[in-house]
């Protein structure tokens, strides 16, 4: 089970989500590259979302 997911944003800025996932989701996480929906509070003065919250993947 993973702790957390690894992710950049376009800017290529790097940053953790832990919260919002479920136990199925950390046991089967998302293929690298796949793209997220997630909400946070602010963005920090390093560029970074404050408190994110992860909310679905996206599917095309």
């Amino acid at each position: 089970m993973i702790e957390a997911l690894i992710c950049q944003l376009p800017n290529k800025v790097i940053f953790k989500i832990g919260n919002g996932l479920s136990d199925s989701l950390r046991k089967n996480p998302p293929k690298i590259g796949t793209t997220i929906t997630f909400k946070y509070k602010e963005i920090t003065k390093y560029g970074k979302p404050r408190f994110p919250v992860f909310l679905r993947v996206r599917y095309p």
